[in-house]
């Protein structure tokens, strides 16, 4: 960098060391990275920045979107090194990003929620495969509680030994849960929420759990006692296992042990590729996410007349402001809307179309006052003898 950037620099990231978390300030830095490499500047002004843009890939703004509120800040804090019309021409860059539930709301059918087709087929596709031997009991079980659960791969990976819980209920049933670890809440402690699962999905967990615990008593050679299996996670990083020391009292307590949560992408990926697995609405592979599998839960779950609340504790969402999407763009929910209120002015196209030719068309309730909506009257009260009609002139109505 060159030395007329630098106090600035060090001094914006200061801010947003005290402010933002150590991902947050390294992923600043691995934008800037970017841009001094590209670049080179001696001072950033719109020149500069419009150089920048047109080196990058349309399909990659972003390493440009990092950068932006970065720089903002360096000149709001009035430090040299970069010239107001940097900051003014950032903001009018068109970075062709898409809104934050454009796939839900448009019903993207390579990106979007699945149908209830897809999700089925997937579903058979896993079980299959396990059932033959091409899928790995690690793998079919985080592929099963991402696609009945909507978990996100973070926390399922982080799900250890004593997370899997059963409950005696008053009625004499058994109820299975995972106690699932609220990765994106602020604050150090994590925090934990029970989540119910089905027997059959509890089983095959309990599986993969006991497999781990089996592993790791293997390298130690001896049995573990109740406490210490219950800190083993349930989903091994099994690669590089025989690397750790096992003996250290500290390496339960780390992240070190934990597989990787690309195993869900790589795992989801084989079971589509391998079973065939075919979109509905596209004719090709289907292309499955645990995003996309989130996104079908949470449209579930609205299209069993769950409201916002219910769909924000499902995924984990600290408020309902991003989740309303899933209610807002219903297709059933559309159709039904649209026939209760075509229902209710198929009427009206009738009397544009022919006009009113009887006295007992006249009776129905067409009524400019809008008096009547706040009366609650009886519906079947004929409109011409409301204390509040006001019929709208025949003449009007009778338009060719």
């Amino acid at each position: 960098m060159n030395k007329n950037l630098v106090c600035g620099f060090v001094n914006t990231l200061q801010y947003y060391f005290c402010s933002k978390s150590h991902l947050y300030v390294k992923t600043i830095i691995k934008n800037m990275k970017n841009f001094i490499n590209n670049v080179s500047p001696n001072y950033i002004d719109d020149k500069v920045m419009i150089q920048y843009r047109n080196m990058q890939s349309e399909n990659k703004p972003s390493y440009f979107r990092g950068l932006g509120p970065f720089l903002t800040k360096w000149f709001e804090l009035g430090y040299p090194g970069i010239d107001e019309s940097a900051v003014e021409i950032a903001k009018h860059f068109d970075l062709k990003i898409k809104k934050a539930g454009q796939p839900i709301l448009q019903d993207d059918p390579t990106v979007g929620p699945l149908t209830k087709e897809e999700h089925t087929s997937l579903i058979k596709a896993m079980s299959h495969a396990y059932n033959i031997g091409e899928l790995s009991l690690s793998d079919y079980a985080i592929s099963l509680l991402i696609s009945l659960t909507g978990r996100r791969p973070q926390q399922l990976v982080m799900l250890k030994y004593k997370d899997i819980l059963q409950k005696n209920l008053d009625n004499g049933k058994v109820e299975y849960l995972i106690s699932v670890p609220r990765i994106k809440q602020q604050g150090k402690q994590l925090q934990y929420r029970e989540l119910p699962i089905i027997s059959e999905v509890a089983s095959i967990v309990q599986l993969q759990a006991n497999h781990s615990v089996r592993l790791v008593e293997q390298i130690l050679g001896k049995t573990l006692d109740e406490h210490t299996k219950g800190k083993i996670p349930v989903f091994l990083n099994e690669e590089k296992l025989p690397d750790f020391d096992i003996t250290d009292p500290f390496l339960l307590e780390s992240n070190k042990l934990y597989a990787k949560t690309t195993i869900a992408d790589a795992a989801l990926k084989s079971i589509v590729n391998n079973g065939k697995v075919i979109s509905n609405r596209t004719g090709s592979l289907l292309n499955i996410t645990p995003r996309r599998l989130r996104y079908t839960i949470a449209t579930m779950l609205a299209k069993d007349g769950h409201n916002a609340n219910t769909i924000a504790e499902l995924l984990d969402h600290s408020s309902t402001s991003s989740t309303g999407i899933y209610i807002k763009n219903l297709a059933d929910s559309v159709e039904r809307i649209d026939f209760a209120v075509s229902e209710q002015l198929s009427f009206i196209a009738d009397i544009f179309m022919n006009g009113i030719t009887s006295k007992e068309n006249y009776h129905i309730k067409f009524c400019s006052s809008r008096k009547c909506l706040s009366q609650n009257l009886n519906e079947k009260f004929p409109c011409d003898e409301c204390a509040f009609f006001m019929p709208v002139d025949i003449d009007e109505v009778n338009v060719q």
